[in-house]
């Protein structure tokens, strides 16, 4: 199984690093095909073409770069004119690229680390690329003769027993086989392993396949889901709504399986939804132009040639209809799935630290490896993980932690991860293939307390560490976490100008009499900046009110309107004397990125403001005037 796995995972990184090629010769024959809405033969010109030159090059490019490096994916394109010259038959040559592609790869790469000791020193360049020619030489030629031959003959065997499946009306019980096989991830492995290369030579002949469908079709996942958002309830149908959002209209259909196999007992009617699915297809003779990828239904409908989107609507609807039904009475069964929720479990098991807390020693958390970099991992590495990865990158952000997210294979875990992310079938694969970083598990890429909850512990750990950091004499004396105000309150600039005066003298920085002299200097032009920030300040840097330096910040998260309305989230004081221009300097740096600014209006904590901040005073920008 997980050498299946290993493959499908291949051929998704290959496919999906092409895909934008197959959808534009899609939308090619949508527009402009023999059943296209706008047809004509000048333009149909293109499909032949690209049908037999342009994609297969491609993928047999990517397959051998993939393994082999550059080299590989040029050598592998050239064994790939071999073979298509050696096809007199109208066969795709999409799967024999996918096959020839890697495989001259592995033997360049494999070649490249023979010669690696065995090259004198400066023919490296020489002799790599010789043998490279002389390898593509002997693999373009053999193709030629006798592989081409040999892949005509099978699949002339393969496209003969599809026939009859077709002819026999047996097609849609492929569902037996479809279903429970996308829910253990093997929906790779089908779509772009079996029923792409059938779909793309079946449309060559009748225009459209409906072997496009089979698997792609969103219907069942979407009944499952709507059956757990409508016995759910709060947070966990929250989740179950976006997973069907995500599912149905994002195409990633990751994001169903878990919730499948909470009650495997689903996988019945899901199975019923697919035959449902596929009878209406072949009934209403059903098909698409390309592969729909992702399956989302929005792809398949611009994948519908003219006159087809009924039928392929019709084909969804019924699968759904049936699918949502048949989960209904399974989750309804012994007392509903309140504790099978997917996204609920995840946070119980995989990050409520807070029960486990007491296990923890207090040695164990100081030893914890800080984090900035997370990984998300997936089966493919393409689908449910790169969403994922967007939607913590979204939240890191808007926290302004210094962390980098993004997402990967489960298998191709890069080196520098400090943290990886997977779905719970999938961390023992993980673990086994980086064994180094930390891992966590989660069930639903959509559960929104996951994500709360390791933002407050990516915080903590920052502020924790920020803490531990040394500071310079000078910068601890300016600014410190008393000289903070945080979710303050006022009803206009004054009263607020007032409150971050009274600051200052409280701080010992200025005199009572300072104050005035900010309002003063209120009064004669608006310190408001603009990004939301105002500095108030006093007359002069030599003024007799000023006793030391300091820099003070008031935090006012409702805003207060200062001029034109215009609103100051932050205000922030700066006194200093002979140092307030540079203290200036530091501050402006700091606030022309909004970003910092927004994390700063969102800080938590006067330490949290106090670590932001002291970063920009420790490091003055370049432009900072002595």
């Amino acid at each position: 199984m997980n050498r299946i796995n290993r493959i499908g995972r291949f051929l998704s990184y290959l496919v999906f690093q092409n895909i934008a090629g197959l959808i534009g010769l899609g939308l090619i024959r949508v527009l402009f095909g023999e059943r296209g809405w706008f047809p004509n033969p000048a333009v149909q010109d293109i499909i032949n073409p690209v049908l037999k030159y342009f994609l297969p090059l491609l993928f047999a490019y990517t397959g051998g770069r993939m393994i082999g490096s550059h080299r590989g994916g040029v050598i592998a394109s050239f064994v790939m004119i071999g073979m298509i010259a050696g096809n007199t038959t109208d066969y795709s040559m999409l799967m024999p690229a996918m096959l020839v592609g890697p495989l001259t790869g592995w033997i360049i790469a494999r070649t490249d680390r023979w010669l690696m000791d065995r090259i004198p020193v400066g023919l490296e360049l020489l002799c790599y690329n010789v043998a490279a020619g002389l390898i593509g030489v002997v693999l373009c030629l053999f193709c030629y003769a006798e592989v081409a031959h040999w892949f005509v003959f099978g699949m002339q065997g393969i496209h003969g027993a599809a026939k009859l499946v077709l002819e026999s009306n047996y097609l849609p019980w492929v569902a037996l086989a479809v279903e429970p096989g996308k829910v253990m991830f093997l929906n790779n492995v089908m779509n772009h392993g079996i029923f792409e290369p059938l779909g793309i030579q079946q449309t060559k002949e009748f225009g459209q396949s409906v072997f496009f469908l089979l698997e792609t079709n969103p219907g069942p996942g979407a009944g499952l889901l709507l059956a757990y958002y409508m016995l759910l309830k709060n947070k966990p149908r929250d989740n179950a709504r976006s997973s069907l959002l995500i599912h149905f209209v994002g195409g990633i259909h990751e994001v169903y399986f878990p919730y499948a196999l909470m009650r495997p007992l689903v996988i019945v009617p899901l199975i019923a939804g697919g035959l449902a699915g596929n009878g209406v297809f072949v009934l209403l003779h059903a098909g698409l132009v390309a592969t729909p990828s992702p399956g989302s239904f929005i792809a398949l409908m611009l994948m519908a040639p003219k006159g087809m989107h009924l039928p392929v609507l019709g084909g969804v609807l019924a699968s759904a209809a049936v699918s949502f039904a048949g989960c209904y009475l399974v989750l309804s069964w012994k007392g509903g799935p309140a504790f099978d929720d997917p996204a609920a479990l995840a946070t119980v098991h995989h990050l409520s630290e807070k029960s486990s807390e007491d296990e923890v020693s207090l040695k164990e958390e100081s030893q914890r490896k800080t984090i900035r970099k997370i990984y998300f991992a997936c089966d493919a590495g393409m689908g449910s993980s790169a969403m994922g990865a967007a939607l913590l990158r979204k939240k890191i952000k808007q926290a302004g932690l210094p962390v980098e997210v993004s997402n990967c294979s489960v298998d191709g875990i890069p080196a520098d991860a400090d943290l990886v992310i997977s779905q719970a079938m999938l961390t023992a694969r993980a673990q086994e293939a980086a064994p180094r970083p930390e891992h966590l598990s989660m069930v639903s890429f959509v559960d929104a307390a996951f994500y709360d909850s390791l933002i407050d512990r990516l915080r903590s750990e920052e502020l924790q560490g920020s803490a531990n950091e040394p500071e310079s004499d000078e910068s601890v004396a300016l600014f410190t976490p008393d000289h903070v105000l945080i979710g303050a309150q006022a009803d206009d600039k004054w009263e607020a100008i007032r409150q971050v005066g009274g600051l200052l003298v409280r701080l010992g920085l200025v005199r009572d009499d300072y104050i005035d002299r900010m309002i003063e200097r209120e009064r004669v032009l608006s310190t408001f900046i603009g990004n939301g920030v105002a500095l108030p300040h006093g007359v002069g840097a030599a003024d007799p009110g000023i006793l030391k330096p300091g820099v003070v910040i008031a935090q006012y998260p409702d805003g207060v309107t200062f001029d034109e309305g215009n609103k100051a989230y932050l205000l922030i004081a700066v006194v200093g004397g002979e140092k307030q221009m540079g203290l200036v300097s530091r501050i402006a740096f700091m606030i022309e990125n909004p970003d910092t600014v927004q994390a700063l209006v969102r800080a938590g904590s006067p330490l949290e403001m106090h670590r932001r901040v002291s970063a920009f005073l420790r490091e003055p920008a370049s432009e900072t005037n002595e």
